[in-house]
C-alpha cells in the first residue's frame, strides 16, 4: 500500500512549501487511483516526486517561480503552466508573488475586481507605488517546467462581460 504524500489546500501553500518541493501536483487532475483521492478536493496539491520539467499536457501544477517587480527587486511566487501553442493567459498561468509577511498574492482577479482597500495593502508590503511595481516579469525557474512558463504582468487583471481589464 503506497503511503498518504503531504497534502495541502492550496490556500494554505507557503513560500517554504516550494522552497522543500518546487513543483506541487493538484490531486485532483493526477491522483484519480490514489487512496487519498477521496479525502481531497480540486484544491488540494501534494508535492511532485515523478521526473522533471513537469508538463502541463499531464495535469495542474505548481511551479516555483522567480518573480521581478519594476524597480529590479526579486520575489519568489508560483505558477501554473499554460500548454504551448495556446494564446497566453494570465488566467491560466495565475502567478502569485510570496510577499515579505509569508502570504501570497495573485494578479488575476477573475470575474470580480479587487478592492482598492486590497491593492492599497499588497503595495503597502511590497513598500512601493505602482510603477515601481509593474510591470512585474515572472518565469519558472530552469528545468522545472515545459509550456508557456514566462511573461510580464502589466497590473492586477479581471475579466469584465467584454474582455480582460488592467488596473493598478
Amino acid at each position: 500500500m503506497k503511503r498518504q504524500p503531504l497534502l495541502k489546500q492550496f490556500g494554505d501553500l507557503k513560500s517554504d512549501d516550494f522552497a522543500k518541493h518546487p513543483v506541487w501536483a493538484s490531486v485532483h487532475t493526477l491522483d484519480y487511483d490514489e487512496p487519498w483521492y477521496d479525502d481531497a478536493d480540486e484544491e488540494t496539491f501534494r508535492p511532485w516526486t515523478g521526473a522533471l520539467p513537469v508538463s502541463p499536457d499531464t495535469g495542474m501544477f505548481l511551479v516555483r517561480a522567480k518573480l521581478t517587480v519594476a524597480d529590479c527587486r526579486v520575489f519568489t511566487g508560483f505558477v501554473t503552466p499554460q500548454q504551448e501553442g495556446e494564446p497566453f493567459n494570465l488566467g491560466t498561468i495565475q502567478p502569485h508573488l510570496f510577499l515579505p509577511s509569508g502570504q501570497w498574492c495573485s494578479f488575476w482577479d477573475g470575474m470580480v475586481k479587487r478592492p482598492e482597500k486590497a491593492r492599497t495593502a499588497i503595495y503597502k508590503e511590497i513598500g512601493q507605488e505602482t510603477q515601481a511595481i509593474f510591470p512585474i516579469q515572472f518565469s519558472v525557474e530552469k528545468g522545472l517546467a515545459f509550456g508557456q512558463v514566462a511573461g510580464s504582468i502589466p497590473g492586477f487583471c479581471w475579466r469584465s462581460k467584454e474582455k480582460v481589464q488592467i488596473y493598478q
